[in-house]
């Protein structure tokens, strides 16, 4: 899937390179399961990459990319929020894996900003903490906190990788 997404991510010029990087991490950080299969981390290394020929700039690149990852947070925070009965009820199932899911919670409900921080920076996570503060009842003004705060460390941090890799990347 990343050489495909080298491949096309040009395709559309800027406009498609900076609607890759924006889209992606979103709709990873937004989708429960589904986000795990997309490659939003990816993009935002391509799109970082110097080899676009200065159709899409470093800053550009990085402003889509918080951007991004910030509305998927929200949007994750928002669905869990809404289907709260039906994300909690699979973890409070049988009994063997009861004081499991209680502990994540538990650890989720108290710690949930460093929650929010780590899951950001690690593939699995970054896709259901959102969901799982929305669905456990952490404040919204935290979660976006949170968000915002761990987006604007991650997305320099990846854009800076992308541009480092120079002539490696794309193109």
């Amino acid at each position: 899937m990343t050489g495909w997404l080298a491949e096309h991510l040009g395709t559309y010029g800027g406009s498609g390179v900076l609607g890759a990087v924006l889209l992606l991490p979103a709709l990873e950080a937004a989708l429960p399961v589904v986000g795990a299969l997309l490659p939003g981390q990816t993009a935002v290394v391509l799109g970082g990459a110097p080899a676009w020929g200065g159709v899409v700039t470093v800053e550009a690149a990085l402003l889509a990319a918080v951007v991004g990852a910030v509305l998927g947070n929200v949007a994750g925070y928002a669905i869990g929020r809404r289907r709260r009965a039906r994300f909690l009820a699979p973890l409070r199932g049988p009994a063997r894996r009861h004081g499991y899911a209680e502990r994540a919670l538990g650890l989720i409900e108290r710690r949930g900003g460093c929650a929010v921080f780590v899951g950001r920076f690690t593939a699995v996570l970054r896709t259901l903490v959102p969901t799982l503060c929305g669905a456990t009842g952490m404040p919204l003004r935290r979660h976006l906190l949170w968000s915002v705060v761990s987006s604007a460390v991650w997305a320099p941090a990846f854009v800076l990788i992308g541009y480092a890799m120079g002539p490696a990347g794309p193109g």
